[in-house]
């Protein structure tokens, strides 16, 4: 969703502000070779409560953790993307007869805003099949929408002028996981669109599970839980063996490379479950997140291979703050009964030296533009 005309400069900068860990990536996106060009990242913590369901609550505090850390990785390019995810974005698969494009992009509107609370809305959309009615024999095409009320993204729009930075456009995760995942080979060996995989995004709050068929999202779920309970008890248990006492405020003007909105990096925690024998707390919160996930993962792959007659799902990738957890991947692997792997690189993307693609997938996305 464009948030203004101006700013089409081959450079930009990319917010994930999903959350109140907002991830930050300078960059640029070649459409010739097709390769996303990553120059610096960072994540920018924030009190909890600042993001909220996608949507900015502190306009104020996420504007000064912002312009610090613009001002400390030293950034240039003012031409700015959100990408986001929340409640208030309706996403839908529709089928509707073949018709001219500007009828076309009426009859989308009219389909979306028969579905949303809101009348003012501002909806997007893709093509991405076509087919024949079986009954009438006219050619009809499948269209995946968005919409989104307009004063929110007006409200995005103001937040980045405030910023003194360009506003580009408002781009959604799943739309930026769809344009990422649109081709290329995952961790060196997996071809995208010669098998069907299973993306799992691991946030504090959400865990979102798409199912890529060939290199297309034909499902997507957006689940209400999170890592949360794993990293309050692991920061409790830290803090009373002495650990970090770091203020809020030092925590808010600070640029990490970890789960930031903890005094704990992920990595340090281990959640094989033969390493959490000795720590009783820890070990439930990690089972009480494991049936959640394994649950979820379990029905919405079973669901998708009966709805879209796939054959099966070859490989799961881990990607988000959760991803960075030490052994996440062959415990979940264990509980699934299936290959799980944390997804560390994707041949479409290149960054620096030590750059973490788990955390900064949706920024990725959200830096291809094709419009």
């Amino acid at each position: 969703m464009a948030l203004t005309s101006s700013g089409k400069g081959s450079q930009y900068l990319v917010l994930d502000m999903s959350s109140s860990n907002v991830k930050l990536a300078a960059g640029s996106y070649n459409s010739k070779t097709g390769v996303v060009m990553i120059d610096q990242v960072g994540i920018v913590p924030l009190e909890s409560d600042s993001i909220a369901d996608g949507q900015i609550t502190d306009s104020f505090g996420v504007n000064m953790a912002l312009k610090h850390a613009y001002a400390k990785l030293g950034l240039r390019c003012r031409n700015c993307i959100i990408t986001t995810e929340g409640s208030f974005m309706h996403t839908r698969d529709i089928e509707i007869p073949e018709v001219a494009q500007n009828q076309l992009k009426d009859m989308v509107k009219f389909e979306m805003m028969g579905q949303a609370n809101s009348r003012d809305m501002q909806v997007d959309y893709i093509i991405y099949g076509s087919g024949v009615d079986e009954e009438t024999n006219t050619k009809r095409v499948k269209i995946r929408a968005t919409a989104a009320p307009t004063d929110t993204i007006t409200q995005f729009r103001d937040f980045l002028k405030d910023m003194e930075w360009t506003p580009v456009a408002l781009d959604s995760n799943a739309n930026s996981v769809r344009k990422l995942f649109d081709g290329g080979i995952i961790n060196g060996n997996v071809n995208v669109n010669q098998t069907t995989i299973l993306l799992i995004e691991l946030s504090t709050s959400t865990t979102t599970v798409t199912i890529l068929d060939k290199g297309f999202p034909i499902l997507t779920r957006r689940l209400q839980f999170g890592h949360n309970s794993i990293r309050q008890v692991a920061e409790s248990m830290k803090k009373m063996q002495g650990g970090d006492k770091q203020s809020s405020l030092a925590r808010r003007l600070n640029i990490t490379k970890s789960d930031s909105s903890a005094s704990i990096d992920p990595s340090e925690v281990d959640l094989w479950h033969e390493s959490l024998v000795d720590a009783p707390a820890l070990q439930s919160a990690a089972n009480a997140y494991f049936k959640s996930l394994t649950d979820a993962v379990s029905r919405t792959a079973q669901f998708a291979i009966s709805k879209f007659h796939i054959d099966s799902i070859s490989t799961c990738f881990l990607y988000g703050s959760g991803a960075g957890y030490k052994k996440i991947d062959k415990e979940l692997s264990s509980q699934l009964s299936t290959q799980v792997e944390v997804l560390n690189t994707l041949s479409t993307v290149s960054g620096p030296k030590d750059f973490m693609l788990p955390q900064f997938v949706n920024c990725c996305g959200a830096m291809i533009r094709k419009d």
